[in-house]
């Protein structure tokens, strides 16, 4: 048996077929009728929808087989993905390449095999159409071109599924916009509004405390007005594709600095303690801005769920290759069932140690702009005096 090599453009085809978000999902019609209608044109007892991934061979839809995927190193299919045209094996037995196959000495007794390879829109094979039957056979030119239409029709429908997903997706993202605006954003703006009222109204009767305590409120209601409108503004340039990555060699430490002073004040209206030890060896191979956003994010999730004269501790370590920025803040931690969803959905985000108002952007956000860096956000689950999320990115060394 003669495995096939791999592509010579190996990741960036992973990368396509992941991009169609359709491994390991559920049978679908529109699917199956082209591969019966496969099966039916080229008079064949098996025809699959075959997707090549990095060990596997997994099938969207079948006729004629119950298993759901072979090993990559033994499938057909992986020899299809290295032509440009149909890949068509006569009688596999009499075939150097798969005499010995374990497809074709045992079930399903593979002989003949015809695959016509699916071709993305940027060109690259994420997978076959094929045909199979345990007789020897061939396609004659009117099946051949058959096999090849049905093939353009599967990339065609996979397409239109994505273009669905992500109708659907910006739809529940306009409803998520929609609610942020008209209860978040609406609510310490009202704050700001009732307690400009009263210090218009009444400003030479209240006492130098109470009038301190309002100026309090204000700023409080507005630093929150301000963190929710960066989040909406980020997270809609996201979503529209309109954010620019730019990776160079950024040190960490002056931009903990300034996201630090810019957000002091919140530290100090909880009474936060907060500890940073500088390392000027972080260095990471990231965008700057995106970075910033990020950070800022994090200390305003650890301001809002760290207690009253709790605190916040920061510090940065290289460790493999990577850079870890590790933010932890006191009080009681991350519910154990949102944990696993905490970076990759958007969910209903809990009110703050105050009564913070969650708006359910920054995390998904951050996540979003980790990744665009190469990069993820891990939490801690060791951490049992609170919460430690961190920020991975690759080193500049």
């Amino acid at each position: 048996m003669i495995s096939a090599a791999l592509p010579p453009e190996e990741t960036r085809r992973l990368e396509e077929l992941l991009r169609y978000e359709v491994l390991d999902t559920d049978d679908e019609q529109a699917f199956d009728e082209l591969t019966q209608l496969a099966s039916v044109i080229c008079g064949t007892s098996i025809s699959l929808i075959s997707l090549i991934d990095r060990d596997r061979q997994w099938f969207k839809s079948r006729v004629g087989l119950d298993a759901q995927e072979t090993p990559r190193d033994i499938a057909f299919c992986s020899h299809a993905i290295l032509q440009d045209q149909i890949f068509e094996v006569p009688d596999a037995s009499k075939d150097d390449r798969f005499a010995d196959n374990p497809l074709v000495t045992g079930a399903p007794d593979i002989r003949f095999y015809a695959g016509a390879p699916l071709i993305s829109k940027n060109g690259l094979a994420i997978g076959t159409l094929c045909v199979i039957d345990v007789e020897p056979k061939q396609l004659d030119k009117t099946q051949q071109l058959a096999l090849d239409t049905l093939a353009k029709q599967v990339i065609s429908q996979l397409e239109l599924r994505l273009h669905n997903r992500y109708l659907l997706r910006m739809h529940k993202n306009q409803q998520q916009l929609f609610a942020v605006i008209s209860h978040d954003l609406r609510s310490p703006f009202n704050g700001i509004l009732g307690l400009s009222r009263i210090l218009k109204k009444k400003a030479g009767e209240l006492s130098p405390q109470h009038l301190a305590q309002m100026a309090d409120g204000v700023l409080e209601s507005s630093l929150k007005v301000y963190q929710l409108l960066d989040e909406l503004l980020q997270w809609s340039c996201s979503q529209l594709g309109a954010v620019q990555v730019e990776l160079k060699v950024t040190p960490l430490d002056p931009l903990i600095i300034e996201t630090l002073e810019w957000m002091k004040d919140g530290f100090v209206l909880k009474n936060i303690h907060i500890t940073y030890e500088q390392n000027e060896k972080s260095v990471a191979m990231a965008d700057a801005n995106l970075t910033k956003t990020i950070i800022r994010n994090l200390l305003a999730n650890a301001i809002k769920y760290t207690p009253p004269h709790g605190s916040v501790h920061i510090e940065s370590q290289n460790i493999d290759g990577a850079v870890r920025l590790m933010i932890a803040n006191t009080g009681e931690g991350i519910p154990a069932d949102i944990r696993n969803e905490l970076f990759s959905e958007y969910i209903t985000s809990r009110q703050g140690t105050q009564g913070e108002a969650g708006y359910g952007l920054g995390l998904n956000l951050c996540s979003d702009f980790a990744r665009k860096q190469n990069g993820y956000l891990s939490i801690d689950d060791d951490y049992i005096e609170g919460a430690k999320l961190i920020l991975n990115l690759p080193s500049a060394d």
